[in-house]
């Protein structure tokens, strides 16, 4: 059973494995999951139970015919609480945000969700 964590700012995140990985002297944490969250949403190391955010993959995940790519950027590397901004892309190269996108008509003008997209996620850090 995943574990759902509805934040108050927009995304919703249901982690379904958080696994402590000790190699030699190094300590890591895996997390996998799906989330649902909008284009310029921020998500912090500690809304994935993390001290610091080193890395972030996320998979669209839609039932729509409409595909879309994600990107992610994580703020301050390495320090505690960090977190990621998350951008969406159409593939024909509008940004989508909650409200709707930015560019013209010829395209799908909101993401498929209440303006959110599930994406599915593997995180790590410490």
């Amino acid at each position: 059973m995943p574990k759902v964590i509805k934040l108050a700012r927009g995304p919703r995140l249901e982690i379904q494995v958080q696994e402590r990985v000790v190699r030699g002297e190094g300590v890591y944490v895996k997390v996998f999951g799906e989330m649902k969250i909008g284009a310029k949403e921020k998500i912090y190391a500690r809304d994935l139970g993390l001290r610091t955010l080193q890395l972030l993959i996320l998979q669209p995940e839609h039932g729509t015919h409409n595909p879309y790519t994600t990107g992610v950027y994580i703020y301050r590397k390495g320090e505690l609480d960090n977190y990621a901004s998350v951008d969406i892309f159409s593939m024909a190269g509008y940004e989508m945000i909650s409200s709707g996108r930015v560019g013209s008509l010829s395209a799908a003008t909101t993401l498929p969700y209440d303006g959110s997209l599930w994406l599915g996620f593997m995180a790590l850090g410490e």
